[in-house]
This record gives structure tokens, sequence and C-alpha cells, in this order.
């Protein structure tokens, strides 16, 4: 059995400051505290009190997920991955709990203190579009275990445990579809955030290879929502009908892409073709179904919950590990041959 002098020499810090914090003692900041409760943890430590011994065990089995606060209907997608999410976790014999935190939010680092000292949750997936650095070096200073899911660009920011998508790879591979079908006049609608950077980027490049000049004028705008994307058609609605076709980066923006191409009585794929990104349902639900560059989401969910796991099972911790996976091309009839 470990003993008090062993955790702190572990820990870094005093015997007395090891007593305290295990006892819970006001003068003993929280941080310390938590840092040297999950150390407790790992070594199975077993703390004396009035004649009961109590083992400290990590068998609550909860991962919490960090998400943004946004609509529900402009992050289906995300929204989609937290169910599969969950079916991974619960497959493992592991409880979620969605936690709508960010350090940008007022009051969110609060909350997410709270949730700490109720020791429920054993780590964290984190699928936050903007790297959250106060989040990162305040989890890991606690030495709670974490996995970023999604989001997190070709070039992570940071050396980190993360699980993505390659997203230059999807923009490549939508303007290979693209052009392979004989299309020369081609749009692309895309976002403000990291990972749309990188599919616009890749996209250019396969136009390029495609033997086409890249054209930033043909890159359009909005945010990542079926309004914005809707509104963006309708300002730009004079290159749509000079298009052949156009690349959407997102699938909730091309449903919205859709719905305006409709409404100025155009015909997909006869007078434009439409090509998504993620890969979900939505694209099935759509008039026509269109298709989509697909994150492999399944892969990615397992790979994130497997690699948290492993990590709040090591008792020493671990070398981050960046997984990369390509996306693929699902076709559903929205992109046309030319000349047929």
């Amino acid at each position: 059995m470990i003993t008090t002098s062993e955790l702190a020499a572990i820990a870094g810090v005093s015997q007395s400051t090891v007593s305290r914090a295990l006892s819970d003692h006001p003068s003993i900041s929280f941080e310390t505290k938590e840092r040297i409760r999950r150390i407790a943890l790992q070594y199975g430590y077993v703390l004396q009190k009035k004649g009961r011994r109590t083992y400290l065990t990590d068998e609550h089995k909860v991962i919490g997920v960090l998400v943004e606060d946004r609509p529900f209907f402009d992050d289906l997608f995300i929204n989609y991955a937290i169910g599969r999410l969950i079916s991974s976790a619960a497959s493992r014999n592991y409880y979620t709990i969605r936690l709508p935190i960010s350090s940008l939010e007022t009051g969110s680092m609060e909350r997410l203190r709270d949730f700490l000292s109720a020791n429920l949750i054993d780590g964290f997936v984190i699928m936050h579009r903007v790297f959250d650095r106060k989040i990162h070096e305040y989890l890991s200073e606690l030495g709670i275990p974490h996995v970023y899911l999604l989001h997190c660009s070709r070039d992570s920011v940071e050396d980190v445990d993360m699980v993505d998508t390659d997203n230059y790879t999807g923009g490549y591979l939508a303007a290979q579809h693209l052009t392979s079908r004989g299309h020369r006049r081609i749009l692309t609608l895309t976002c403000p955030w990291r990972e749309f950077e990188d599919r616009t980027a890749g996209f250019l490049q396969g136009l390029a290879a495609a033997g086409l000049s890249p054209d930033r004028g043909s890159v359009i705008r909005c945010e990542c929502s079926f309004g914005s994307a809707f509104e963006a058609v309708s300002r730009n609605i004079a290159m749509f009908e000079k298009a052949s076709a156009v690349y959407v980066q997102s699938d909730i923006m091309a449903a919205g892409v859709i719905s305006a191409i409709h409404s100025r009585g155009l015909d997909i794929p006869g007078d434009i073709s439409v090509i998504g990104s993620d890969g979900y349902d939505l694209g099935l639900i759509t008039s026509p179904q269109f298709d989509s560059v697909a994150h492999p989401i399944d892969e990615l969910t397992d790979l994130a919950v497997s690699r948290l796991i492993e990590c709040i099972g090591s008792a020493h911790p671990r070398s981050p590990r960046q997984i990369k996976l390509r996306p693929y091309i699902v076709e559903r009839g929205s992109v046309r041959r030319i000349g047929e």
C-alpha cells in the first residue's frame, strides 16, 4: 500500500500537504487537492477515517464531453458525433456527460471546477473549434486525461492527444470529385474556422492538380448555418448561375445552398452540382439527396474513447498521440458528369 510520504514524493509536495489535501483542508487550493487526489486514485491509497478503511479507487467510469454552446441546428454534425461518442463509450461501460463549457464564456471555469470537485468525471473528450489553452493547461496541471476530437486542424497548435479527420485531404477529394466529372467553373462556400481553412487549401490544390487556376474569388465565406448559406447564395446569385458546381464545406450549409438554389428556379444537378462535407444523414433528407465528403465518424469516436480510457487507466502520463483519418466521398447523385 502506498504511503503519504510516497504520494508526496510523486506529487512534488510535502507530506503535510498531502495529508491536508486528502482531508479536504481549506488551506490547500482546489487544484492541489485534485492533483493529489488523482495520484492517490492511481496508486490505490487507503484512507483511514475513524476506524474505517476507504480505498480510493477510480470506478466512476464517466467521461465529460466539452463542447461550445451553439444553437442545436447550427451544430447538427457535432450533435451527431456526440451521439456516436456516447454509443462508443457505453460499449466500454462508460457514461458520458455533455458539458457546454469554454473558458471564453463568463463563469465557465467556475462550472468546470464545480464538476471536478464532485469527483465524478474520469477524463474529457474536447470538441471545441478553437484550441482553449486555459482549459488545456488547467486539466494538464490537475493531471486529468483529455483527448481532442475533431476541429483540431491539419497542424495542431499543441502537442496534444488528438483524433481528427484530415480536412486538407477532404478539400482535395472534393475538387477531384468535381473535376473528374468535367466541371471547370467551380465555387466553394466556406467558414472562418481553422478546419475550413484546411478544406479550402486542399480544394484549391485539387483544382490546380486538375490544371485549373485556383481563384480566391471563387471562395465565398459565410457562417456555418443553414440561414447564412442561404443568404450567401442570394447575395452571389450571379456567380452561382455561371458556375457548374459548388463545394459546400459543411452539410448544414449545403442544405441551405440547395434550398436557395431551388428558390431561384435552378435544378440540381442539371444547372449546378452540389457536394457537401460531413457525410452524415442530413444529406439523405434533402431533395435531391447530395454527395458529401464524409468523416469516418464511427472510427473517429471509437479511437477517441479508446485513447482516453487508455490514458485514464495509466498510472503514468503517456506521450500524446495525434491521429488523422482520411475522409471519403459519399455519392448520392447531386453531381452530374458534364456532357451527360
